[in-house]
């Protein structure tokens, strides 16, 4: 299957390690669900340490690894680590079939599972070891444009529910892509389908519509605060460190490495649809605003490679013969072999990244088992710091725990000593890590808009750790990090 390809990076001498830093939020969330099943979260005191954080992350998810969790426990005793690693793959095969269900017996329904099997995006999107809430975001927003689509065709009750239940989850899990789909599918009935949003056929729909938005109210309550002063000012220089929030143009090679070659074909196909049948000309928009997002954020690909997978069946079929559009496909998809063959397989090319990867993670794993009070390490670090020592973390992996981020880059990057003394008795650390110094200052160094020398703590530390300021006692080290206790009277 190809969501497990990254089997040998999560799954390592009987551990898991997760993709990232949000993961480990995810199931220290999970974790605290699990100790206290009726009672939400709706603080992170694991993260930006001592404030912590009320964060925008909701139930949904926390409640479908934690569901997952107590069904496997009998079978396994690291049933949470097998539930947040299963996840993701379940949520992925959930939406194949919803997607081969929803295709029925339509010409090229075959092709489309099977770019959706190996898009790469796609993939990301609910690999294995991944129990980021994007898995179910995709799942649930399949369904609910597959429903709508019905809906506009051959509108039913059974459908209206589905769709009902779809948006409100996906609207709970999250209030940003579900929201800007929702809106652009009800532009779309205003111009070409005003009667298709009203009518008894609508109406259950409505109406668990609006019981899923009521309950998520009711447990998480309202998701969107102000941020603060810092998040305002350091966001724009932090999201340039976030892949995700990455931009990419027209020219990059980034989504046809995702969707194939066939994108390039693809507005002038579904153009061609549009003229057969006027109402293909929703696909084409859908497909067109998803790619434009996806432009200006990559976190969009997600989407758009899943709404480009609905919409395939409909692009092939104006070809005039089925062995034209079978060829033309397979043809497309050369610059989805050429990346699974150059980044995504364990080949000899990329083998020693993959390597590194768990080589560090090891090392991080190893390092939490010495810490025993509130820990200062660079932000990427935290949240697995957090899980595996259940010790809190003084930055974080989301935005709300920019503050805690910058005193971590200003710690990193500073030359004096009382500054680096007051930003640890202000956060009460006891422990501080140090990692990679040139990958540590150039990520504080972008975030702080300031320049990083070797004369900066950061280096200093993990160049020369026995040689370290008195009030920072060299503990522990391993291959790839340093440890020091912080002792800020001496």
């Amino acid at each position: 299957m190809a969501r497990c390809y990254n089997v040998v990076e999560v799954f390592a001498d009987g551990h898991f390690y997760f993709a990232d830093g949000d993961c480990y939020s995810r199931m220290t969330r999970v974790r605290m669900v699990m100790e206290h099943p009726f009672h939400p979260v709706h603080h992170h005191s694991f993260e930006n340490y001592p404030q912590g954080t009320d964060p925008h992350t909701t139930a949904p998810m926390d409640y479908l690894v934690a569901l997952l969790a107590w069904l496997v426990e009998p079978w396994t005793p690291q049933y949470l680590d097998f539930a947040g690693a299963i996840v993701s793959p379940l949520l992925g095969i959930a939406t194949a079939l919803f997607l081969w269900f929803w295709f029925g017996p339509v010409p090229y329904r075959g092709a489309a599972l099977l770019l959706y099997a190996i898009s790469p995006i796609l993939v990301h999107g609910t690999a294995f070891g991944r129990p980021d809430h994007q898995s179910l975001l995709m799942f649930l927003l399949a369904v609910g444009l597959g429903a709508e689509w019905i809906m506009a065709v051959r509108p039913t009750c059974a459908w209206g529910i589905a769709s009902g239940l779809a948006w409100g989850l996906a609207l709970w899990t999250s209030l940003y892509e579900p929201v800007i789909l929702l809106a652009l599918v009800a532009a779309l009935y205003g111009v070409f389908q005003r009667r298709g949003l009203w009518g008894p056929v609508r109406y259950p729909g409505y109406a668990v519509l609006l019981g899923v938005l009521l309950l998520g109210l009711a447990v998480d309550g309202w998701p969107a605060i102000m941020p603060s002063k810092t998040i305002v000012r350091y966001f724009p220089a932090w999201e340039k460190t976030i892949g995700e929030l990455a931009t990419a143009t027209p020219l990059d090679s980034l989504l046809y490495r995702w969707v194939g070659f066939g994108l390039i074909a693809s507005p002038l196909l579904l153009l061609i649809s549009c003229i057969r049948e006027r109402r293909n000309a929703a696909i084409l928009i859908v497909l067109a605003v998803t790619y434009l997002l996806t432009l200006s954020q990559v976190r969009w690909g997600y989407f758009f490679g899943t709404v480009f997978v609905m919409s395939l069946p409909w692009q092939l079929a104006v070809l005039p013969r089925r062995w034209i559009g079978w060829c033309f496909f397979i043809a497309s998809l050369w610059p989805i072999y050429r990346e699974w063959n150059e980044n995504l397989f364990l080949n000899k090319a990329n083998f020693a990244q993959a390597f590194e990867r768990v080589s560090d993670a090891r090392d991080l794993r190893d390092i939490a088992g010495h810490i025993k009070g509130p820990v200062l390490a660079p932000w990427w670090c935290c949240p697995a710091l957090a899980y595996w020592s259940g010790q809190p973390a003084i930055a974080g992996s989301s935005h709300e725990s920019l503050p805690g981020i910058v005193d971590t880059a200003r710690f990193y990057l500073s030359q004096d000593r009382v500054e680096v003394l007051s930003i640890l008795r202000a956060r009460g650390v006891r422990w501080v890590v140090a990692y990679d110094s040139q990958r540590v200052l150039e990520t504080s160094a972008t975030l702080l808009g300031r320049s990083a020398s070797e004369r900066d703590l950061g280096a200093f530390l993990y160049e020369r750790p026995s040689s370290a300021p008195g009030f920072l006692s060299f503990e522990y080290a391993n291959r790839a990090f340093k440890l020091f206790r912080v002792e800020p009277d001496r």
